[in-house]
């Protein structure tokens, strides 16, 4: 009964998609796209970012037909129906696989950036367990609370995106920017869009939404507009690297933007923990949304209700110790993470949702049964 009444509340925003899909789409390429972007695209960085957000929307476009071919169920439940449960349920299982180790990915990235950064004399085993039993808190909060943070969130960063390259153009060197249009490195661009596609593209954890945000008509809307403002975003963040500190010297940076608030002079110079914690904030709600996603899923394989807790403890354990493995050669992780096939391999499991929808095209929904109003009896 609750989560019924949550699904009629949340018909009556349609922007609460927006915002949640800004602040979980904004997490990963804030921290761990602009550097690549230097070192491989240089100046055509605005083209690789350009293009891989128009590439996307193929991608979300077809996760959101999807969703509305049944959008009282989520995709979980009627998938069975469109492809026959012999092929769901694997599907489901590499979902499950692909998300879980994505988290480890997440946990293990933010504990080298704290390591790197702030915590160097910190035994990395003690912040991958309290970075990861964080995101488990996050997770036990539940979807209801988490999308109403993003309503929060989403206001908060976007101030702090405007403010802070405020103040880093301040010190930029515009006289580069001719180079924007001069370089021709067009093969180096178009690798990079393609890496781009893998961080703005990832709408197939948008169908475990359901129920608590109902798909309609508007959703391809609201989610392209919140690539939008992440794509901006990471515009604005890639030129301040670039236009202060060139693409030689920026690429040999693995964090530019922490670099440059630490460059800055006055309140921004200061300022660099309430920036780094707005991002965490967004990072810890990135790994407890696909939490979610990976108990869908286990709970689905093992046919479990109403076992949200255990499965968040065992997932997020598990998600540990991958962390704890990757940890064991930074470097060799740092080279996966960024690597062309771990791109390729995100952008393949976006295509999920186009093969349901091509399936989808040869079957047919079942019809609406409309109720019938009840007669009314007058006493006689």
């Amino acid at each position: 009964m609750t989560e019924r009444m949550y699904e009629l509340n949340m018909r009556n925003t349609p922007w609460q998609l927006f915002r949640f899909g800004f602040v979980y789409l904004n997490a990963i390429p804030t921290g761990f796209l602009i550097s690549p972007l230097l070192w491989n695209s240089a100046y055509l960085g605005w083209a690789a970012i350009l293009g891989g957000y128009v590439m996307s929307l193929i991608f979300l476009w077809f996760m959101v037909k999807l969703a509305l071919w049944d959008p009282q169920k989520p995709w979980i439940d009627f998938g069975s129906k469109l492809v026959s449960k012999w092929i769901h349920i694997p599907v489901v299982a590499l979902v499950f696989f692909w998300s879980i180790n994505y988290i480890g990915m997440d946990i293990e990235s933010f504990t080298l950036f704290f390591d790197t950064n702030y915590m160097r004399e910190s035994p990395q085993w003690f912040v991958l367990l309290i970075v990861g039993l964080v995101v488990m808190i996050t997770a036990r909060w539940g979807m209801e609370t988490m999308i109403y943070m993003s309503d929060g969130l989403f206001l908060v960063i976007v101030i702090a995106i405007v403010s802070m390259n405020l103040f880093f153009f301040k010190e930029a060197h515009f006289d580069m920017m001719i180079a924007l249009v001069r370089h021709h490195n067009y093969e180096s661009a178009v690798k990079d869009a393609l890496f781009c596609l893998s961080f703005f593209a990832e709408w197939l954890v948008f169908l475990f939404l359901a129920p608590y945000i109902q798909f309609d008509r508007k959703s391809f809307r609201n989610l392209a507009a919140s690539g939008i403002l992440v794509t901006i975003g990471i515009f604005l963040q890639w030129a301040s690297a670039l236009l202060n500190f060139g693409p030689y010297l920026g690429r040999e940076m693995q964090y530019p933007l922490v670099e440059l608030m630490r460059a800055a002079s006055g309140f921004l110079g200061n300022s660099d923990p309430l920036i780094i914690g707005l991002w965490s904030s967004s990072m810890f709600f990135h790994s407890a949304f696909l939490i979610h996603v990976s108990v869908r899923c286990l709970a689905k394989l093992l046919h479990l209700k109403q076992m949200d807790g255990p499965l968040i403890a065992i997932i997020g354990g598990t998600a540990i110790v991958i962390a704890y493995q990757y940890s064991q050669n930074p470097i060799l992780f740092l080279q996966d993470f960024n690597s062309f096939g771990m791109a390729i391999f995100f952008i393949l499991m976006e295509f999920i949702p186009i093969f349901y929808w091509i399936v989808s095209l040869f079957r047919k929904r079942k019809p609406k049964h409309k109720q019938k109003p009840k007669a009314n009896h007058k006493s006689a």
